[in-house]
C-alpha cells in the first residue's frame, strides 16, 4: 500500500497533464515545480495538526505514488513523527495505559520501510489524515487557488492563523 489521494484533491488543485493549476497561463506558470506530492504534504501537515483523520471512502482506489520522491527521502523520519505525534494525541484522548500506546504506535513504524511508516496500518493513517487535511483545506481555502503561489500564500496564512492559535 502507498500514498492515495482524496478524490476531490486532483480536481481542487488543478492536476491534469502531470501538471498543477492546469489552468494558470504558462508565462506564469511555475506550478511544474511542484509535485502532486507536495499537495498531499500539505494536507497532511494540515490533517495531522489541524484537522484529524478523514475517511476511507474520501480516498481514491488506487494509489498515486510508491514511496516518497526523491526530494522527500529525507524527511521520512520527520513524516513518520507527525504520523506518530497525531495519533498520540487522538489516542490521549481515550482511556489507553502506557502499553497500549506503545502497541499502538509500534502498529504504525517499520525500521526497514523507506518510509519508515508500517504497509499497512502507517501509510493507511498517512493517508486518513491526509484526506482529513484536504477537507481543512478545501472548506478553508475558497475559492480554490488557481496557482501555486497563490495556494502557498493562502496556505500559509491559514497555517498562521491556525496553529499559532493552538
Amino acid at each position: 500500500m502507498s500514498f492515495i489521494l482524496h478524490k476531490e484533491a486532483r480536481d481542487y488543485f488543478g492536476y491534469r497533464d502531470q501538471r498543477m493549476f492546469h489552468g494558470t497561463p504558462k508565462e506564469q506558470d511555475r506550478s511544474r515545480e511542484l509535485l502532486l506530492f507536495d499537495a498531499y504534504y500539505a494536507c497532511l501537515l494540515a490533517g495531522t495538526c489541524l484537522s484529524g483523520l478523514g475517511l476511507e471512502s474520501d480516498l481514491e482506489s488506487a494509489n498515486f505514488i510508491d514511496g516518497y520522491p526523491e526530494v522527500f527521502r529525507s524527511s521520512k523520519e520527520f513524516i513518520a513523527g507527525l504520523i506518530v505525534e497525531a495519533e498520540l494525541r487522538r489516542l490521549d484522548t481515550e482511556d489507553y495505559s502506557g502499553r497500549d500506546f506503545e502497541r499502538e504506535i509500534a502498529k504504525l513504524l517499520d525500521v526497514n520501510s523507506p518510509t519508515r511508516l508500517s504497509a499497512g496500518a502507517g501509510i493507511a493513517k498517512a493517508n486518513l489524515y491526509a484526506a482529513g487535511g484536504f477537507g481543512f483545506i478545501a472548506e478553508n481555502l475558497q475559492p480554490k487557488p488557481v496557482s501555486a503561489q497563490e495556494f502557498l500564500l493562502r496556505f500559509h496564512d491559514l497555517w498562521e492563523r491556525e496553529v499559532s492559535n493552538k
